[in-house]
């Protein structure tokens, strides 16, 4: 493969150096359609040994989820045969299609050989190489001008109608298999990768039940087991502190993720906040406890994170600001909280009745809510807290190697596609 410099259009800047045809112009609606899932009743919806059901929630950015399969009743794969989906395809989601400047696009794999495509998602059909359309759809280029086409409706829906005269550039369907092939290599890596990181986080999340369940135990250096657990207030191990950045002296705002945890966000200095002074910002030290009401789909009452960065930043007042009594039971609640459920039970009995819209619950009864099991001795608290750092580093190191892979191919799509 050689970089091409050449002024014209129609000629990739990345090219193998066996092709020097220029690339043809065609319009969306000849180079790919769209065809759109049944709709199927939530009523027609069986618990298991049925058919996959693909809806909009299981297409991802260039993956299928698998966290909420649904079925439909085994005899539906005959009547609605001209909806089965088979590996390789492709489908796309057709609702809030684009998130950050990505499509959500995906392959089908063996998982979801010979499911139903449901309403709402659609499945590319094309004559040409159906895996360089599938990449030729994650070019960054031709992503902006799907969402300037669909933009003006709320949720913003694609159809082959409005992107059909959408130019866009292709070359021959040797070139086509060759691109495809290539980028296909990259593909594998990064499934690779996300399927390795994936397991090893089955894998801690059934440590962990294991862990709390007292069903692991840890032993001292005499070979006894530690004391038994307690059920602890967070009040009894979390003290809030509300020093504040008097002297501005710290100019990091700090934002909470459900998978990043306690993450930088100073590139949203003076955009994402409406104070032009931070001054009144809560101070965040390593190893403190942060808590924010701020919900998602997966924590609708907030999430409750440890500061892992390992420097000082500041959080909004909105923010509880939480100091554990020592780090290694700091990072034991951190990944108590790092499950949905355990958080959802927590916060959902502290929520005023009737009040749950405007997340009503005050630090004071945060911290006062339902005992939770907590390891007394701080030997052993250190024991747990360092199995599971190794294992949270161990995935770190993955999530690097995806995140580099993804912007590696990024960079290809960018010089390989016209």
């Amino acid at each position: 493969m050689e970089t091409i410099i050449n002024s014209k259009l129609k000629i990739p800047q990345l090219r193998f150096p066996e092709f020097e045809d220029e690339w043809n112009v065609h319009k969306i609606e000849d180079t790919f359609s769209i065809f759109n899932g049944y709709a199927f009743s939530s009523s027609d919806a069986v618990k298991e040994n049925g058919i996959i059901w693909v809806k909009i929630a299981d297409v991802g950015i260039n993956r299928m989820k698998r966290d909420n399969i649904s079925y439909l009743p085994p005899e539906f794969l005959k009547k609605y045969e001209k909806f089965v989906l088979k590996e390789n395809d492709y489908v796309i989601a057709l609702t809030r299609p684009i998130l950050s400047g990505k499509l959500k696009i995906a392959r089908i794999n063996s998982f979801f050989n010979n499911s139903l495509l449901n309403q709402r998602v659609g499945k590319i059909v094309t004559h040409h190489n159906s895996r360089f359309i599938f990449n030729l759809l994650q070019n960054s280029k031709l992503i902006s001008k799907i969402e300037n086409n669909i933009a003006g409706s709320d949720p913003p829906n694609l159809s082959a109608k409005e992107i059909k005269n959408i130019k866009v550039f292709l070359p021959n369907a040797f070139e086509q298999q060759k691109i495809a092939s290539f980028l296909a290599t990259v593909d594998k890596r990064i499934n690779l990768l996300e399927q390795k990181k994936a397991k090893l986080e089955e894998y801690k999340k059934g440590v962990m039940q294991r862990i709390f369940s007292r069903e692991i135990r840890f032993k001292d250096e005499n070979g006894k087991e530690f004391p038994e657990w307690n059920k602890t207030k967070l009040k009894e191990v979390l003290t809030e502190h509300k020093k504040n950045n008097e002297e501005d002296k710290y100019d990091e705002v700090f934002s909470v993720s459900k998978s990043k945890g306690v993450i930088n966000q100073i590139d949203h200095l003076g955009r994402s906040y409406a104070a032009k002074s931070i001054s009144h910002y809560k101070l965040v030290f390593p190893f403190d406890i942060v808590y924010t009401k701020s919900p998602t789909s997966e924590f609708p009452f907030g999430i409750i994170k440890q500061n892992l960065t390992g420097r000082t930043g500041v959080v909004s007042t909105l923010y509880a600001v939480l100091k554990p009594k020592n780090q290694h039971l700091g990072y034991i609640i951190h990944s108590y909280f790092n499950s949905w459920v355990k958080t959802y039970n927590y916060l959902n009995p502290l929520v005023q009745k009737g009040a749950k819209n405007t997340m009503n619950i005050n630090n004071k009864t945060f911290l006062d809510g339902k005992p939770i099991s907590l390891p007394t001795s701080e030997k052993e608290q250190e024991l747990i807290s360092r199995f599971l750092e190794a294992l949270d580093r161990k995935i770190l190191v993955l999530n690097n190697q995806i995140e580099t892979s993804n912007k590696f191919k990024k960079g290809l799509l960018q010089q390989m596609f016209v």
